[in-house]
């Protein structure tokens, strides 16, 4: 009996001492990983700002923000785009009353060509986020807020002008149309080459 008592002693100390021995080990190789995952972390960090420096010299080898300030050839797509969208417009059942003079007719054509025009501003100010420098769109972005604030004041303007008769909605829409129309022209003759 007493035999049995120090093997189950000695079996009981032998596995406390390998449970001991295999956390000890545990808690060494983590501490390994951490430190070559710490050290990945700062050659990756080094690495991408030795990238950032070279893509940030110039000819003259000074340090410099490299500043995208036009797409290069998406300009004719677009103008294109542009030029299929007053296609789509000019081929609206509507058109022939609106240039009859048929205020309801012109409401909904101008409506639409405006919607049509809108849509296709936010597709290109969209590219133009994605791909001009922040610095550039920065700008732009302050330019965007004051076209917005000048075009509808121009739409009330003009709508004020027939202020309770039936052209008071489509001097509205007209103006919307053709300010949105010429903005998507100027930006894409602006910030896209060929």
């Amino acid at each position: 009996m007493k035999n049995k008592k120090i093997v189950l002693n000695l079996s009981i100390i032998l596995s406390v001492i390998m449970l001991v021995s295999c956390t000890k080990g545990n808690k060494e190789n983590q501490n390994t990983v951490d430190k070559t995952n710490q050290n990945q972390q700062v050659n990756d960090n080094d690495s991408n700002t030795d990238n950032n420096d070279s893509k940030n010299e110039n000819s003259n080898g000074n340090t410099s923000e490299n500043k995208v300030t036009k797409i290069e050839g998406r300009r004719k797509e677009f103008l294109e785009r542009l030029d299929n969208i007053q296609k789509e417009i000019d081929a609206l059942p509507e058109k022939k009353d609106s240039d009859a003079g048929v205020t309801n007719a012109m409401k909904s054509y101008y409506g639409i060509g405006y919607e049509m025009y809108d849509k296709e501003l936010n597709n290109i100010y969209a590219l133009l986020q994605k791909e001009l420098s922040k610095e550039v769109m920065e700008s732009l972005e302050q330019e965007e807020i004051k076209w917005i604030d000048e075009k509808e004041k121009a739409a009330k303007e003009e709508s004020l002008k027939y202020k309770g008769g039936t052209f008071e909605f489509v001097a509205d829409k007209v103006s919307l149309y053709e300010a949105t129309k010429n903005r998507c022209y100027e930006l894409v003759n602006t910030y896209m080459t060929d």
